[in-house]
């Protein structure tokens, strides 16, 4: 699944595309993906209306207009493709943006698993409503984390990558960044010290500005609309190399089941 990087890549490659500019069409070609499509809802909002600007909270993307927004989840296998006409039309497009310019949009998802939805100018959405503190935050702090976690008993890795806590921490990066913050992924959140919180902190934007500023991690399915692939894959420290020698200390990297995900950490520089 595309995560924060992926998803940012995603939100500057499609701004100069579309900021500024009127959707004059929106065809659709099913009533629902993940969720139904609030089709009315989209085309009452978005036809005829300029996209003043593009932003992120965690891994959705708002595209926003004068009396809302566009709300953009590219689930497991969603790719926004650009195009100079309806065609060519992939199988699995289940939605086309035609804006002005000749600019057409097509939202492709195999698995179905994004979604689109209509966000109100209050910016209210279920979807959205209850996500936490993104990582780039001013108010994501040691001390706001040390607060929020205070008596967490749940591993370190579940609580960052649990997004009514933080939004937006994906598996593979809170792989790397705990290797690097020298965290052990099992250890009990509401026990980590500030000062480790700090560097945690730390070390996650420097990862995740590494990844946005290489285009995203590219696993199988995200593309830019360009349709060129993310590479920041090839700079992982530890993410898939279960039994590779450990950057910093040479031992194998070791692998455990989190639930339900594979963690990747070393046990010598990863010590508590």
């Amino acid at each position: 699944m595309p995560e924060l990087p992926e998803v940012e890549t995603l939100r500057k490659a499609l701004l100069p595309l579309v900021k500024n500019k009127v959707c004059h069409q929106i065809k659709f070609f099913r009533k629902d993906i993940r969720f139904p499509i609030p089709q009315a809802s989209l085309r009452k909002g978005l036809l005829n209306q300029k996209v003043s600007d593009i932003t992120r909270k965690g891994k959705y993307l708002l595209f926003h207009v004068p009396d809302g927004s566009m709300l953009l989840h590219l689930g497991m296998s969603g790719r926004m493709v650009l195009q100079q006409s309806v065609e060519p039309q992939e199988k699995h497009t289940h939605v086309i943006f035609k804006f002005s310019d000749d600019t057409y949009l097509h939202f492709v998802d195999p698995r179905r698993f994004g979604s689109l939805s209509w966000v109100p100018k209050s910016g209210k959405h279920p979807l959205i409503d209850n996500l936490g503190c993104d990582p780039f935050s001013p108010e994501m702090t040691a001390k706001f984390m040390k607060n929020l976690a205070r008596n967490s008993r749940a591993p370190m890795k579940s609580f960052i990558m649990n997004a009514k806590k933080i939004t937006g921490v994906g598996n593979i990066y809170a792989c790397e960044s705990l290797y690097h913050a020298g965290i052990r992924p099992q250890k009990q959140a509401g026990k980590v010290t500030l000062a480790k919180w700090d560097k945690w902190i730390e070390c996650l934007r420097d990862v995740l500005n590494k990844s946005i500023a290489s285009g995203g991690t590219t696993l199988r399915d995200f593309f830019a609309p360009s349709g060129s692939k993310g590479y920041f894959s090839v700079s992982l420290t530890v993410y898939g190399k279960e039994g590779q020698p450990c950057p910093k200390c040479a031992n194998p990297i070791s692998r455990l089941i989190q639930t339900g995900r594979s963690t990747f950490y070393c046990k010598t520089c990863q010590p508590a």
